[in-house]
């Protein structure tokens, strides 16, 4: 049974941020959680490098759309806003990033782990998967800008964006969407291994690092910043063909 809490644990200088909610998924009650979670590690200068995972059979399942079923047009806007900042904001986050996938990784929970500048998976159990496609959903631009700048491009692209394939593990490390796959009891250890190898014995100016960050993905924070303006208010396709 989840503890529903989200709850940031250091270990030497890799903070490891624990999303322990069931399916994990996003709500507007857990975006302003997990944005804690994140300044909390922040707040923390001793911290060189940061690990997400999940607990259980869930690295995250994106969106919440049974408690979205029950808001408004106004608390719809609110939600995707704060999940694009949250994106945004581990995308360009001050420190080298990693995604601990322990479990089902799908949909929003797929495009939170593409922000981390690295991914582990668990091998033999749980999927990797943007099924907008089957949920008859257009994804945001920004979302789509991150994804095709994150995922590698060619037939990945096509199974995972345009078809809607889910991959297991193994075959997300095969075709270089996750950087390793190993059995779940190897999982942080070998998170924080890449944590640590990423940093070295120095670290990184933080300062540095975010400004590197929003130079490298400066393509996909200018489409975000745009569409902030001009937000797509249904993901929906607007008519039949």
């Amino acid at each position: 049974m989840s503890s529903g809490d989200i709850r940031v644990e250091v270990r030497g200088k890799v903070a490891i941020v624990f999303m322990d909610r069931g399916e994990n998924r996003f709500n507007l009650k857990f975006l302003a959680d997990l944005n804690a979670a994140l300044d909390k590690v922040l707040s923390n200068n001793d911290v060189q490098v940061m690990v997400t995972t999940g607990v259980g059979k869930f690295y995250s399942n994106g969106l919440d759309l049974n408690w979205m079923r029950g808001q408004g047009p106004e608390i719809l806007q609110q939600l995707m806003e704060k999940f694009g900042e949250i994106k945004m904001k581990i995308l360009t986050f001050p420190l080298p990033t990693v995604a601990a996938i322990n479990g089902h990784c799908m949909a929003g929970g797929a495009m939170l782990a593409m922000c981390h500048d690295h991914r582990v998976m668990r091998s033999k159990r749980g999927w990797f998967g943007l099924p907008e496609i089957h949920l008859n959903l257009r994804f945001q631009a920004s979302m789509l800008a991150m994804l095709k700048r994150r995922l590698p491009s060619g037939d990945v692209q096509r199974d995972l964006l345009l078809f809607g394939k889910r991959f297991s593990g193994e075959e997300c490390a095969r075709r270089r969407v996750v950087d390793l796959v190993c059995e779940e009891q190897e999982l942080l250890d070998q998170a924080i291994r890449i944590a640590e190898d990423c940093v070295g014995k120095g670290g990184f100016d933080r300062t540095m690092m975010k400004v590197m960050k929003e130079d490298v993905y400066s393509e996909v924070i200018e489409v975000y910043e745009k569409e902030k303006h001009n937000p797509r208010q249904d993901r929906r396709l607007p008519a039949k063909l």
